[in-house]
């Protein structure tokens, strides 16, 4: 017997090992294409990539046995060849076909490599028995067995390997790890050949060439040639598959980035970060969408309005306003529950739609704690900043059934809360939609009445205590509309302050009462100081100063002739930026008063800080002076307080002439009231001035 390896062909040999490196780089190439793609696509790469990578094992078998001085001369039969050929095809169907599988188990791993190492050994041995060496063939047992387990153990290593270097998302591969790769399973492919071609055994060979003496033929070369080509035009169409594939892939991931994005802007709101009006209404069709109204599925939801938000995003700045919402949202969100969804809906409106099961109880806990939470002073630039709040309910079922009447019932009512003092919460309750579908129409209205001209003023003098002169006279707002009829300035400066039409009414309410008092003076009438009111808006918006300096300079009214009366909520409400601007005011020589004294905070300490000329008592207290012991005890108080502080008084409601002997008893200094006029038209105050300064009329 002669064994199959007298001889070798070093050429040969080494085209055998880079047939073998270059399957096994197809193979590493081919199994992310067979992995990741779909449909007719991953058919057609299974198909392609099988037959490619059947062909280059084939061919290392093929090349090897020509490089064997035996085997180099010996003819081959067809048939036994396809079907090694064959086998080799399989085989490789079977490593991509593994290769898809998502994850690679030691019990597949094992199953996998078995069956595909004994496909590989069938190919050779097939392929071995295809030669005619007219003659029985006989086997090393070892190296037949050592042959087998190279097969196996090459073809688990294999497996695991294309597995390793699969590319996963997030996980890249290098090109130097496949090519190391592919020279290993190379390495160990070849070694398989050699050894299973070293356990032939032919008998005598009379021929046999001798060690290095085989000459490389031209089928060896031909075979290695082509399925090199076609490896590596698979091999390109793989790559070229591969960058189409990431270049899908980054397109995708940038499209589902921008697509989440796009969703963010319009489902969340930007400064919060919050969901918006969209998502919240979204949660309310799920709510919705469920059905029942048996226990465990009522809810609430929740409408919540920042009291005089504006005053401090005008006063303040938008960049404080804008820190103010960050930290409002930020406090709600510990006030709300973790099941319960809290939206930013507007400037400074937010709504929860709470979680099933919430009762009215729990939806007052929930109210509680958000009031609570928001009264707490917030420090912003150095700024410390106080606000209240406003809250509004509605309870499914019991409010509304449909999405739209619950987050209008939770409106009213938040309107319905402001019009209670603010910093509190109601519940919705029938009737309430009428109060705010009047309040829509008032702001209406009175939009319409800005832009038409149609308010007016009426002034009310204020007459010295003592002497019974006139010293002075108060602008008050008026309003008579065509459908609403007389609008009281209560029912007015609510709703001017939360629109922010406040800033417009106020501007034109200076100028025209400044100009007023100038005209009067022109006809020959002493010239009498103006009082304005003032809204705590106005005090905090950061153009007041210039607004005023303006409306001076167009009516040339003397600085030191211009009143200007603020309550003490309006100045308690910024304290520092107050008292800034007071002290400005009094600069330019416009003289400073308190109205309502005693109604507000009455903070003494407070008081102390501001620039005022002159307090002004409410009529709920001068009213009852002669009949009720408190309200005399309250006015001497202010009086002999006033007095302390080298400040006037002006007595507001004096209708009687007991009450006027009241207040001069004390030494208070002015009064208003009925007792000398009501307040009149510009016409009416005319008349008036001209009874009481015949000479000069």
């Amino acid at each position: 017997m002669t064994d199959a390896y007298t001889g070798y062909a070093p050429t040969l040999v080494a085209l055998t090992l880079l047939v073998a490196v270059m399957a096994s780089l197809a193979g590493f190439c081919l199994a992310p294409r067979v992995h990741v793609s779909q449909g007719l696509s991953h058919r057609l790469w299974w198909a392609g990539g099988s037959l490619v990578m059947g062909l280059g094992i084939w061919s290392t078998h093929f090349i090897g046995s020509r490089a064997t001085s035996v085997m180099a001369d010996l003819p081959r039969d067809l048939l036994p060849t396809l079907i090694s050929l064959l086998f080799g095809v399989l085989t490789s169907a079977l490593a991509l076909a593994i290769v898809r599988t998502r994850r690679l188990s030691v019990c597949k791993l094992a199953l996998g490599g078995s069956v595909m190492g004994a496909g590989i050994a069938l190919m050779h041995y097939v392929g071995i028995s295809a030669l005619d060496n007219s003659g029985p063939t006989s086997y090393d047992p070892l190296l037949f067995m050592l042959s087998i387990v190279i097969a196996v153990s090459g073809s688990m290593g294999a497996l695991w390997l294309s597995f390793r270097l699969r590319p996963e998302e997030g996980k890249k591969i290098t090109l130097w790890k496949t090519c190391s790769g592919a020279l290993v399973m190379g390495m160990v492919i070849s070694g398989m050949v050699y050894t299973a071609i070293a356990a032939v055994e032919f008998p005598q060979q009379g021929a046999a060439l001798q060690i290095g003496s085989t000459v490389p033929d031209r089928l060896a070369f031909t075979i290695a040639f082509v399925a090199i080509g076609i490896m590596l035009i698979v091999l390109m169409l793989s790559i070229y598959d591969a960058h189409l594939a990431s270049s899908n892939a980054r397109l995708a991931a940038s499209l589902r980035k921008a697509n989440f994005e796009l969703k963010a802007l319009v489902s969340c709101d930007p400064l919060t970060r919050l969901p918006n009006r969209l998502l919240l209404e979204e949660r309310l069709d799920t709510l919705l969408a469920r059905g029942g109204s048996g226990p465990g599925k009522e809810f609430a939801v929740f409408f919540v309005d920042l009291d005089r938000f504006k005053t401090i995003n005008d006063s303040l700045g938008h960049h404080i306003g804008d820190e103010l919402i960050q930290q409002v949202a930020s406090r709600l969100k510990v006030a709300v529950r973790n099941s319960d969804m809290l939206a930013r809906v507007g400037g400074d409106e937010f709504m929860i739609v709470s979680a099933e099961n919430t009762d009215r109880a729990s939806s007052a806990t929930i109210a509680k704690r958000i009031v609570s939470s928001l009264s707490k002073a917030f420090q912003i630039d150095g700024n410390l900043i106080r606000i209240t709040t406003s809250v509004g309910i509605s309870r499914y079922p019991v409010d509304g059934a449909d999405k739209h009447a619950l987050m209008i019932h939770a409106d009213a009512a938040m309107y319905i809360a402001k019009d209670a003092g603010r910093n509190t919460f109601k519940f919705f309750e029938p009737g309430m939609n009428t109060i705010t579908e009047k309040r829509a129409r008032l702001e209406s209205r009175l939009r319409d009445a800005i832009d038409n001209d149609a308010l007016s003023l009426a002034y009310q003098p204020k007459v010295n205590v003592v002497t019974g002169e006139i010293t002075g006279v108060e602008a008050l707002l008026r309003w008579h509309d065509a459908e609403l009829g007389h609008v009281t300035p209560d029912e007015v400066i609510p709703v001017a302050e939360e629109t922010g039409l406040i800033l417009q009414i106020g501007e034109w309410v200076l100028k025209t009462a400044c100009q007023q008092s100038m005209d009067w003076h022109a006809q020959g009438y002493p010239l009498l100081k103006m009082a304005v009111n003032l809204s705590a808006i106005q005090l905090n918006n950061r153009n007041f100063m210039e607004v005023v300096r303006r409306v001076l300079s167009q009516t040339q009214l003397p600085a030191h002739y211009l009143e200007l009366e603020l309550t003490e909520s309006a100045i308690m409400q910024n304290p520092d930026r107050a008292s800034m601007i007071l002290r400005r005011l009094r600069k330019l020589g416009i003289a400073l008063s308190i109205d309502d004294f005693g109604t507000g905070y009455s903070n003494l300490s407070q008081l102390k800080r501001f620039p005022i000329s002159c307090l002004k008592i409410d009529r709920s207290f001068t009213s009852g002076v002669n009949s009720d012991a408190q309200d005399a005890a309250i006015v001497k108080a202010v009086v002999a307080l006033a007095h302390s502080l080298n400040l006037e008084v002006v007595a507001e409601g004096i209708e009687t002439q007991e009450q006027l002997a009241f207040i001069r008893e004390i030494k208070g200094q002015q009064y208003q009231g009925y007792l000398c006029s009501k307040a009149l038209s510009s016409e009416e105050f005319q008349a008036f001035l001209r009874e009481r300064f015949p000479v000069n009329a």
